[in-house]
C-alpha cells in the first residue's frame, strides 16, 4: 500500500523550507553587518583589541580621493590602520546608512555610504566598501576601499541627520 502525500501538505513543506532558508540568508546579512558596524564603533572608542578581533591580520585599507582619472590611492596595512586609529587626538565617527550585502558562502561585501566626523568636526563623505571572510572567528574584514569626497556639498547627506 503506497501512502500520497496530499498536494497542500507538500506546498506547506516547501514554503516553510523557503521560509527558514530566507530567515538564514537574513541572519547572516545581519552577522556581516553587525562585524561592519563594529569596526566603527571600535574605532570610536580607538579600541586596537577589538580591530586586531575584526580586521584580518593580512587587511589592507585602501583610500581614494580625486574624480575620474585622477583619483589617487593610498594604501595603509592592518598594522597602520591601529596605529592611526590609537593615535587620533579627536574621537572618529564613521557612520553608514542604505548599506548592500552580498553573500557567497564564506565570503561577503557590503557596500554603503558613510560619512566620517573627528570629534565634532565634519571631515569628508563617500562611499564605503567592505570585503569580508568567514574565519573559525567569525566574519573578518580583509579589506575596505573607500571614496574620500570633499567638500559636503558633494555628499549624499546622511538620513539621521547631524551626529548627536
Amino acid at each position: 500500500m503506497t501512502m500520497s502525500i496530499p498536494p497542500l501538505l507538500l506546498c506547506l513543506v516547501a514554503l516553510l523550507g523557503l521560509q527558514s532558508a530566507r530567515l538564514a540568508a537574513q541572519s547572516a546579512k545581519d552577522d556581516v553587518l553587525r562585524t561592519g558596524q563594529a569596526v566603527f564603533d571600535a574605532m570610536a572608542r580607538r579600541d586596537t583589541v577589538e580591530l586586531k578581533r575584526l580586521v584580518h591580520p593580512a587587511a589592507q585599507l585602501i583610500a581614494t580621493a580625486g574624480t575620474g582619472d585622477s583619483a589617487v590611492a593610498s594604501v595603509s596595512t592592518r598594522p597602520q590602520f591601529l596605529s592611526q586609529v590609537a593615535t587620533m587626538a579627536e574621537v572618529p565617527l564613521e557612520r553608514m546608512w542604505n548599506p548592500e550585502v552580498r553573500i557567497s558562502g564564506g565570503v561577503a561585501t557590503i557596500w554603503t555610504p558613510y560619512d566620517f566626523h573627528v570629534g565634532s568636526t565634519w571631515s569628508h563623505c563617500g562611499i564605503d566598501s567592505f570585503q569580508l571572510v568567514r574565519t573559525g572567528a567569525g566574519w573578518q574584514v580583509t579589506s575596505i576601499v573607500y571614496t574620500v569626497v570633499r567638500p559636503a556639498a558633494r555628499c549624499q547627506p546622511n538620513p539621521n541627520g547631524p551626529p548627536r
